[in-house]
């Protein structure tokens, strides 16, 4: 018994792996444009003032070029109070990310009810609202089938999907939308006993 105390206060204080940051806020290096089909484009992506800018000129989406299987995401985005976007989690670089992965849902007038903070198609989250113009703040935790998001400090989805196990993370670039990412890191988790 006072072996496996010993054993459990020993793992209890070994170190949480460390982040990793996906935007060093002066270059794309680590992200690979991709295209949509419908209609086509890869995104018109730029690096400005410390974020990762679309304009919305064409859409696309840009991902990262690692895959992950469990993790904890966080990032900032900004928008007005319409912007239409997203951020994909363990989807596939071909094909449609939403369709290979999961899409997080930005968008706080999405038509069936896959507002802000939603898995699109999979979970709806709790009713909530961005901040418009502001930095907004998502702190994203996939370990196995559970999914725990928080956006601004407030958790507004934990729930459990398991269609997709991994793959890489993603941004989502919308016709005529503009939105800004920044302060994008990951933190790899152990898997789920």
């Amino acid at each position: 018994m006072r072996l496996l105390s010993l054993l459990l206060f020993t793992v209890s204080l070994a170190p949480a792996q460390s982040w990793t940051t996906l935007f060093d806020g002066k270059t794309l290096q680590g992200w690979q444009p991709r295209a949509t089909f419908a209609p086509p484009g890869t995104g018109d992506w730029k690096v400005a003032d410390g974020a990762i800018l679309c304009g919305g000129a064409q859409p696309g989406w840009l991902s990262t070029n690692a895959s992950y299987r469990d993790f904890r995401l966080q990032l900032e985005f900004r928008g007005p109070a319409t912007v239409n976007s997203g951020v994909f989690l363990r989807s596939q670089k071909e094909g449609q990310p939403h369709v290979t992965g999961y899409e997080l849902q930005i968008w706080d007038m999405q038509p069936a009810g896959y507002l802000t903070g939603s898995l699109v198609g999979s979970v709806k989250a709790q009713p909530t609202k961005i901040k418009p113009d502001a930095w907004n703040r998502f702190d994203i935790t996939a370990r196995g089938d559970h999914f725990l998001v928080k956006l601004n400090g407030q958790t507004v989805l934990d729930a459990h999907d398991g269609k997709h196990a991994e793959g890489v993370i993603g941004l989502q670039c919308q016709p005529q939308q503009n939105i800004a990412f920044r302060n994008l890191r990951i933190q790899p988790l152990p898997p789920k006993k």
